[in-house]
């Protein structure tokens, strides 16, 4: 029980509810209750909401790196999840009370799923999601720390340094078992178009995929879908598993990486 805290409540009826939790240097802390009532509405509100929080207190902590923490909180049901934000703005730490991380240690790997069917149903971006945030926060100077949550669930904590502090904390840093890239330098330049990218990406979220499926995500024909994995595996992007799906490859996987390098500023 938080004693003296304000609280701010924006909705009641919904299925999905979080709070969030805005520590001050001193005294009690606001708290804010929002609701959603779908897993894709969620992602966007909540992330609306942590990020006007870490705003205010005039925080670094990247919106894009929250956003897929927060889509990734479907795999926890969104069962007791507390959003804190810590050292004004700088620390924000996502906690839930869902079946936790089974391999933390490869969770912020690209291409790492563990993603059931229903989560597939509502969401996409399993695969990269852990990935883009870990990605996020290190352009920040920060680091992504994925733990085990007091009597069950999981814990993640983004923290990066305030303006003008100087190098990040090492020792948050949650990356053991990482295998080593192909290209670490850096990838071939692949001619392939922005769509022929998404596709790739789809992939790699995915696990395995045919011509179908990208187009269903990406919304092009099945023909446009089928000549796009075509190129991708004429380029090795992807292979074509015993199932005749097409799966990623070692070379796809730094090329989504560095692809998604771009994306996060």
């Amino acid at each position: 029980m938080i004693h003296g805290e304000r609280i701010d409540r924006r909705s009641e009826t919904s299925d999905i509810s979080i709070r969030v939790a805005v520590y001050p240097d001193d005294g009690a802390p606001e708290v804010s209750e929002v609701s959603a009532a779908s897993p894709r509405a969620a992602t966007a509100k909540f992330t609306k909401l942590v990020a006007e929080k870490v705003g205010k207190v005039e925080g670094r902590v990247p919106e894009k790196a929250v956003r897929e923490i927060v889509e990734n909180l479907i795999h926890a049901e969104y069962r007791g999840v507390v959003v804190s934000i810590f050292d004004r703005g700088n620390t924000v730490r996502i906690s839930d009370r869902g079946p936790g991380v089974k391999h933390k240690e490869r969770a912020v790997e690209f291409g790492f799923s563990g993603a059931t069917p229903e989560a597939l149903d509502e969401i996409r971006g399993v695969g990269a999601g852990l990935g883009i945030a870990r990605t996020a926060v290190e352009k920040s100077g920060g680091t992504l720390l994925v733990e085990d949550n007091i009597g069950g669930g999981a814990v993640v904590t983004i923290s990066v340094p305030a303006d003008g502090e100087g190098e990040k904390t090492e020792t948050l840093v949650f990356r053991e078992a990482a295998p080593a890239r192909k290209y670490p330098d850096a990838v071939p330049r692949m001619n392939i178009s922005e769509r022929q990218q998404k596709a790739l990406i789809t992939v790699l979220e995915c696990g395995e995929v045919g011509p179908s499926t990208v187009a269903d995500w990406l919304e092009i024909s099945v023909s446009t879908a089928y000549r796009d994995l075509s190129v991708l595996e004429e380029h090795g992007l992807v292979i074509t598993d015993e199932s005749g799906k097409r799966v990623i490859s070692p070379l796809g996987r730094d090329l989504v990486e560095a692809i998604v390098n771009t994306w996060v500023k």
